[in-house]
């Protein structure tokens, strides 16, 4: 005889939705708090209203690079709990057992994905011959135009930041 198949609880349903829901805006949380900048225009709240040595120089290269924040387990523990909750609403039986690790081990993947996305930004390496004579290389996100060849001020912050700024 057959195994009967009983749907779950209206309540159990509702869960899973607001499950689904949290993890959602869980991630959303992630991708917005992947938004902030490090650019030469953008300072931390310790850095303001401080006194920063200043020099000047010109570019005399400019290379592409990418700034990686360290990873986090938040983006695969959040797309692993989205997924897992999403396998669980398919099949049934030992089939929504699969769908539920299956899920969750997706979702953990794409969470990770999202997380090394969200922590990585577009940045350039810029190496700069000083006015001293002495040459640095900085690397800072996009946040202006920079050519070879433009005067720049070099900011030197006490806490040992270095910043590039159009002069």
């Amino acid at each position: 005889m057959p195994k009967k198949y009983h749907a779950l609880p209206a309540p159990l349903h509702i869960y899973f939705r607001s499950a689904s829901m949290l993890a959602l805006v869980l991630l959303c949380t992630l991708l917005a708090a992947g938004c902030a900048s490090t650019g030469g225009r953008s300072y931390t709240k310790s850095q303001a209203r401080t006194a920063q040595s200043v020099k000047t120089g010109t570019i005399t290269s400019i290379i592409e690079a990418t700034i990686e924040e360290d990873s986090s387990l938040l983006g695969p523990a959040i797309g692993g709990v989205a997924g897992g909750v999403l396998g669980n609403t398919m099949g049934r039986g030992t089939g929504k057992v699969l769908t539920t690790v299956g899920g969750a081990a997706l979702g953990a993947l794409a969470g990770a994905a999202a997380d090394k996305f969200m922590r990585s930004e577009k940045a350039y390496e810029f190496t700069i011959n000083l006015d001293s004579g002495q040459t640095v290389s900085v690397v800072q996100s996009v946040d202006d135009q920079y050519s070879v060849g433009d005067r720049v001020r070099v900011l030197y912050s006490s806490d040992g930041s270095v910043r590039v700024v159009r002069q």
